[in-house]
């Protein structure tokens, strides 16, 4: 069944969301979930599910948020971005949340906790897309020429067995996406307005990553952290992790073998697992997780 999208308008922004309430104890910290480029919120239902039910959770839906001025213009720079996911933070009462971030979601996980760390109880990156290796700025501007652009605006029109095989070389050699898997994320790309709006994201990319590395250079990121990548990620390879846990002042890795980038479709219990075990710690241990 397909999750039902709430709405609240935050800054002159309508944004989508679907939201999770928590049952039985109302005093642990909340999470927010920040999901990958090519996807929405919706494609993080099967992780949500397997998360503590007693947290409120919220996953915000960036790709459809809109201006409530048709004639203003989104803008999608990760400082802009992260600016809007902290005041909806604020407008839907997310005291010190838990902040899940994959992939591009990651990127601007890591901006908001670098700004804005007293905020956040804690931080969780899913094969996060980040500026030390993590990201492949060749792929990246291919699709801001043509015939990459064109090619991507083309995608609407690919048949789901051609989309689905992409996908999966973007998966591990153990779990494979399915259909099922897809399904949401063909929501964005049988969309042309979706589609401009992540190549509208790719091309401010290098320059929000260098950015994002200055941000980190210049002070570690102080709030727990854990790290949860794929070993097969061929997007955001493992080897990338090394440099990147060198800003993350307390963290730890999980490496999951077998696995690719699609961590949120290809091991959503695994990761939901992992992640509640490491809320245990992050609670009785207050600050500090060893």
């Amino acid at each position: 069944m397909r999750q039902q999208y709430c709405h609240v308008v935050v800054g002159g922004v309508r944004l989508a969301y679907i939201e999770r309430e928590a049952v039985g104890g109302q005093h642990a910290s909340p999470i927010l979930l920040l999901h990958a480029l090519l996807a929405t919120a919706e494609t993080l239902t099967e992780l949500i599910a397997g998360l503590p039910p007693d947290r409120r959770i919220v996953a915000i839906d960036l790709l459809s948020a809109q201006p409530t001025d048709e004639e203003k213009k989104l803008d999608v720079h990760q400082a802009s971005l992260t600016g809007l996911i902290h005041d909806f933070m604020k407008s839907m009462g997310l005291v010190q949340p838990v902040l899940i971030g994959h992939s591009h979601g990651g990127a601007l996980a890591l901006r908001l906790a670098a700004t804005a760390a007293t905020e956040l109880k804690g931080l969780v990156l899913l094969s996060p897309a980040h500026p030390f290796g993590g990201y492949r700025s060749r792929v990246v501007n291919f699709y801001l020429r043509q015939p990459g652009r064109m090619l991507a605006l083309s995608i609407p029109l690919a048949p789901n067995w051609m989309i689905l095989r992409a996908y999966n070389e973007a998966a591990g050699s153990k779990n494979r996406i399915r259909m099922r898997h897809l399904r949401p994320h063909l929501r964005v790309l049988r969309n042309r307005n979706t589609l401009r709006r992540v190549l509208e994201i790719l091309r401010t990319w290098d320059e929000d990553m260098e950015v994002l590395r200055e941000v980190l250079e210049k002070a570690a990121i102080a709030i727990p952290t854990l790290l949860i990548w794929g070993e097969e990620d061929p997007v955001v390879p493992i080897a990338s992790a090394a440099e990147l846990e060198e800003h993350l002042a307390v963290g730890e890795r999980v490496t999951l073998a077998g696995m690719g980038h699609l961590l949120a479709e290809e091991a959503p219990e695994e990761c939901a697992r992992l992640i509640g075990e490491w809320l245990v710690r992050l609670d009785a241990q207050g600050c500090h997780i060893p």
